[in-house]
């Protein structure tokens, strides 16, 4: 009897430890074959780099990645998350269209927890950080790209017109516009009209980009675009622009044949416009400070306040935007100007671009960016300054609206149209 207990007791425990086996077994393969997945929506393919870091980081997180290139982005974007019909987890929005969509509620709050983005954001630039909050003063969306601006210039045309390539030389020689139009005017006339200063009008006008157009619901005109409208006047009468349209095949030419010397423009114009544009003038190029401390552009990463895997979008934000050895990365094989200045101000030290000629060009835009102006923009910003401002400016340039009052009532009278709601005075 004892005996027959014995081998049915351990007929038992065999029983229940091959089960138990069995189950480990599948419960080790469910954990190591199952991937959690989140969905990102962006208007280029830029996050491509962060995305592949992120995965490699976090295993067990599968990325969907949906680039929807082109003026349609922002629409689409708008219905997915109105209807909730398959909005994405996360999603990026471009500078321009970040104040429309600020204080929407499909944004989820990044101040509260377990988020807690108001002690992360510290590490980032002021002027990043002022489009980052609603208007209650709640982050919203986290800006990972520092646009701050500078001038770049050909070394080639500043030794043979300025005597010097170096660039505090040339910064200290170009601090003011009447500065630029002088070497412009000189330029013009000892190159036979086949070189210039600037590309273009929009040089000048894009230097002042960020100050905004509303003040408490009423439209304002700050001083600054009326100096604007002067300056593009002025630079045409002493023929100081090269007059070749942003984008254009001139454009890319004139960089590449050496015809304008200074070109104003932000962080990411040395990939996306120089590097893109100008290949083979690798080491011609430098950068200086300019009249004014501006920034340009620049992309936000929000997340769906609908999202049933907030835990998953918080990670890849966190990631983007504050793990420092990923940034660091993303500066040295992207070269990437980040929105974080921990990283940029360490990369300072010792960062060079062999096309700028060797220069410590995040040492330049580290500095440029602490100067750069906060602005509270508004949401009526982009329209104002893309679709009425710059649509008046070349017919002011060009005499077609003659005086700068003419300017000024046409400005006002297009902005009543498209937002009656303003007070214009």
């Amino acid at each position: 009897m004892k005996k027959r207990l014995n081998r049915k007791y351990i007929s038992v425990i065999a029983i229940l430890t091959a089960a138990m086996m069995l189950s480990g077994c599948r419960a080790t393969g469910v954990t190591h074959s199952k991937q959690e997945e989140i969905t990102i929506w962006s208007f280029t393919d830029e996050a491509g780099y962060a995305i592949e870091k992120f995965e490699e980081k976090y295993p067990d997180i599968k990325v969907n990645f949906v680039n929807i290139p082109g003026t349609f982005y922002i629409t689409k974007l708008k219905s997915a998350l109105q209807t909730a019909s398959k909005a994405p987890d996360v999603f990026m929005i471009e500078n321009a269209n970040i104040r429309e969509l600020i204080d929407v509620p499909y944004l989820e709050n990044l101040s509260s927890a377990p988020y807690d983005a108001n002690e992360l954001i510290k590490e980032q630039y002021p002027f990043v950080q002022s489009n980052e909050k609603d208007s209650e003063g709640n982050v919203r969306a986290i800006g990972y790209q520092g646009t701050p601006g500078g001038i770049y210039y050909r070394r080639d045309l500043a030794k043979q017109y300025l005597g010097t390539d170096d660039p505090e030389k040339v910064s200290q020689m170009i601090s003011t516009w009447e500065d630029i139009f002088k070497i412009g005017e000189r330029v013009q006339q000892e190159s036979g009209n086949k070189v210039h200063a600037l590309a273009n009008w929009n040089a000048i006008s894009n230097s002042y980009d960020g100050i905004p157009w509303v003040k408490d619901g009423k439209f304002v005109i700050d001083d600054t675009y009326m100096k604007v409208l002067d300056l593009v006047r002025e630079a045409r009468q002493r023929r100081v622009l090269g007059e070749y349209d942003d984008g254009s095949a001139g454009y890319a030419a004139s960089m590449q044949k050496g015809q304008v010397m200074f070109y104003p423009g932000a962080t990411w114009a040395l990939q996306y416009t120089f590097k893109a544009n100008a290949p083979d003038t690798k080491g011609l190029w430098g950068l200086a400070q300019g009249p004014s401390a501006f920034s340009s552009g620049g992309t936000y990463i929000a997340m769906y306040s609908k999202s049933d895997k907030k835990d998953l979008a918080w990670k890849f934000i966190e990631f983007y935007n504050f793990d420092r050895d990923f940034l660091s990365e993303l500066a040295k094989e992207q070269d990437y100007f980040t929105s974080n200045m921990v990283v940029n101000d360490e990369l300072a030290k010792t960062v060079t671009s062999d096309y700028l000629g060797g220069q410590k060009h995040f040492e330049f835009f580290s500095e440029a960016a602490k100067q750069v102006p906060v602005y509270e923009r508004t949401k009526y910003d982009r329209t104002i300054n893309a679709d009425i401002f710059k649509i008046v400016l070349p017919l002011y340039l060009n005499n077609d609206i003659q005086t700068k009052e003419e300017a000024v009532k046409r400005i006002k009278r297009d902005v009543k149209l498209r937002f009656p709601e303003l007070e214009v005075d």
